[in-house]
């Protein structure tokens, strides 16, 4: 036999055993000892129990982030519609502007905005009324310390000139927000 032929034979019956042990591989795999696959169940049950502990931790925090988001919800407006939610915001402005002795003059409710991928949308109102700095002052704060969330999301403050320079118009738009019906 020639050495090319040699080599050939060789390279061919490697191949072969190669092959064999590719197609019984499982069954020799079977053949190990049992003390490595205990290792690999053992190693198993680990990684299940480390999973379940974190899906523990994930139940506690969402059900703690479900009572944050429920404690915020309750400073949303009152009312199935928009409308009966510009209602409220109303009725809140009406109480503040007594309380500071102020008189409302003109009040009008603008177009609902929906929120972009969010489940609310925000009810304006804006009215109109005369007061001191001093009122005006109230009044902000009153607004920003209110139970419910609302925004001042525009004003205009004008100087009055006439019998009472101290007087100024002001002109402010209260937002609020209100839950989507089908969030």
């Amino acid at each position: 036999m020639s050495k090319e032929r040699k080599y050939l034979l060789m390279g061919g019956g490697v191949l072969l055993v190669l092959g064999v042990l590719y197609h019984f591989f499982p069954v020799i795999q079977d053949l190990k000892p049992a003390g490595s696959e205990i290792n690999l169940k053992k190693h198993q049950i680990a990684k299940y129990r480390q999973k379940i502990q974190k899906r523990k931790n994930l139940e506690s925090r969402q059900i703690a982030l479900n009572r944050n988001l429920g404690r915020a919800e309750s400073g949303l407006l009152a009312g199935e519609t928009p409308a009966l939610a510009a209602v409220d915001i109303q009725n809140i402005l009406n109480d503040i502007t007594r309380k500071i002795d102020i008189e409302i003059k003109t009040m009008r409710v603008l177009r609902s905005i929906d929120l972009e991928n969010m489940n609310y949308v925000s009810i304006p109102v804006q009215f109109t009324f005369r007061s001191t700095v001093r009122q005006l002052e109230d009044m902000l704060y009153q607004i920003e310390t209110s139970n419910k969330f609302l925004i001042i999301s525009n004003m205009k403050i004008r100087n009055i000139s006439g019998k009472q320079p101290e007087q100024i118009s002001s002109t402010i738009t209260v937002s609020g927000l209100l839950k989507k019906k089908n969030a």
